[in-house]
């Protein structure tokens, strides 16, 4: 796995530690959402007979905007985000080096994203309520430095671009890295 990382490895870089996410909690939250935004626009069109009772234009609003929900429409557009969320998840990977904490993810293409040790100044170790629910013992890991600061609004993952989601053993995980950047003087 090493390789994942060696379009952006620096001379005398070495990869000490890579991480994958979850692929239960991974998938867990996109199933769930996906439940729920199903079940509503297979719902609506119960709603436009409720409508009914306001008036036929309310009626015939809300049920032109069901209308394509009873079709395909719905079922497309998982298949989308499924297709997505796959190679998301194929392309996903964290590491950190003797220099820093490394994140390569991407749908279309593959990105990358570095803090150096030596910038790090902030780590929060969040794991959720589906986390802790699903007892996987995981969770997530915020880095952030002055240029990119952990925010302190909890639950909002993409406050942050230095993230590490759905880790296994996440207290362990953060420990692991801070002692190592201890030891190196960073």
């Amino acid at each position: 796995m090493e390789q994942k990382f060696d379009a952006i490895i620096e001379k005398g870089e070495e990869v000490l530690n890579i991480f994958k996410p979850d692929k239960l909690r991974f998938w867990s939250g996109w199933v769930i959402g996906m439940t729920i935004t199903a079940t509503v626009f297979m719902l609506l069109p119960l709603f436009s007979l409720f409508a009914l009772f306001r008036g036929p234009d309310l009626f015939w609003l809300i049920f032109g905007i069901s209308l394509p929900s009873m079709g395909g429409l719905v079922v497309l557009c998982i298949l989308i985000s499924f297709t997505a969320r796959k190679i998301l998840y194929k392309n996903t990977f964290y590491a950190y080096s003797n220099k820093r904490i490394m994140i390569r993810a991407g749908i279309i293409g593959v990105d990358y994203k570095s803090l150096e040790f030596r910038s790090l100044n902030a780590t929060i170790v969040w794991v959720g309520l589906l986390d802790k629910l699903m007892r996987r013992n995981t969770g997530d890991l915020k880095f952030g430095s002055p240029a990119s600061p952990v925010l302190a609004v909890e639950g909002l993952h993409h406050t942050n671009q230095f993230l590490f989601r759905h880790v296994k053993k996440p207290y362990e995980t953060m420990r692991e890295i801070k002692e190592f950047m201890n030891t190196v003087g960073h």
